[in-house]
């Protein structure tokens, strides 16, 4: 029998990851963006519009999905090299999209897509895999009206999230929007179950990452933590404590290479629950995974760099680059 990987519990840190309200001047709450994004990738949010119903709703069937049989769910795997669909147990490493080794992941999860776009032609085959058509359960035929309308409302928010950053990179409110326009951003629910066995070696319910594409909004379960970020002035990993009614923003490695690491996309995990624990520990989250159009060429803004500062990335295509980091996870 293995042992459980080790995990940091000494959280002496300066780093905090705060909670914004964006019911506000989208140029004041940009001007916030940037001094949190310049220290730490993360922060939540709150006053966001997103209606509960339609939050809740999906949610709920969402659950409700992970407790069908593994056959009914397995109807819906994703094929072969796909990205939409059922994942079974293990079938992800987050940590290998960084080069990393490490065993699959003790979750389970389901993923959408934008799905096949009327009067949008893909320029090849990668990008085609990224508009692909949805998985839905013959089992479960209110699963798809709900993951559709949640997916809505996420696109709108983030929409209204990048209007805001392109503020607090001083730079016009619809800079991003013809560049994001044909987004293939994803849904996904991730289903942490309860751990009867001891983890292997390393092995954790997700891997150690960085998110590939803008930005995440992540919905979290209440009373079930273990999402936690890496504060690297303090070699040391921060909970971030699951909020009522707000949501998880952090950027990924496109916006920081938009920013050329003037915005930290910052390495988080989800560790495992303590072993033994009196209560259950089954966990449930949804992100939300925006990411620029397939073709748009992501290299650094000028007024992102400091005086002096040269940049430090080549330009890449935003869509090979989330497709070659997805399918480093998944294989």
């Amino acid at each position: 029998m293995t042992s459980a990987p080790e995990q940091d519990t000494t959280m002496t840190t300066p780093l905090t990851v705060p909670t914004i309200s964006i019911d506000r001047d989208p140029a004041v709450v940009g001007r916030e963006f940037d001094e949190v994004l310049r220290n730490v990738g993360f922060f939540q949010i709150i006053d966001h519009g997103v209606p509960d119903d339609v939050a809740d709703r999906c949610w709920n069937v969402s659950h409700s999905f992970f407790d069908l049989p593994l056959e009914a769910k397995l109807s819906v795997e994703r094929p072969q090299g796909g990205l939409y669909g059922y994942f079974p147990m293990l079938a992800e490493s987050l940590a290998q999209s960084r080069d990393g080794m490490a065993p699959g992941d003790l979750k389970e999860s389901f993923n959408m897509g934008p799905g096949v776009v009327t009067g949008h032609t893909p320029v090849d085959e990668t990008e085609a895999g990224l508009f692909s058509p949805n998985r839905w359960p013959a089992a479960m035929p209110e699963l798809k009206p709900s993951w559709e309308d949640y997916y809505r409302e996420m696109s709108a928010l983030a929409n209204r999230l990048m209007a805001m950053f392109a503020h607090g990179l001083d730079l016009p409110g619809d800079f991003f929007a013809d560049k994001i326009d044909r987004s293939p951003s994803a849904l996904r629910a991730i289903n942490y179950p309860e751990q009867d066995a001891p983890p292997a070696d390393g092995q954790l319910r997700a891997g150690a990452h960085t998110d590939y594409g803008t930005l995440t909004i992540l919905r979290q379960e209440l009373g079930r933590a273990g999402l936690q970020v890496r504060d690297d002035h303090s070699d040391s990993w921060v909970d971030i404590p699951p909020t009522a009614g707000a949501f998880v923003i952090n950027i990924g490695d496109l916006m920081a290479r938009w920013t050329n690491d003037r915005w930290t996309s910052t390495l988080h995990r989800v560790v495992n629950p303590d072993a033994g624990s009196a209560v259950s520990t089954r966990r449930q989250s949804m992100p939300f995974f925006h990411n620029a159009n397939y073709s748009t060429l992501v290299e650094c803004l000028p007024s992102a760099l400091a005086a002096g500062e040269t940049p430090r990335y080549e330009p890449v295509l935003a869509g090979p680059h989330l497709a070659g980091k997805s399918h480093k996870a998944v294989g």
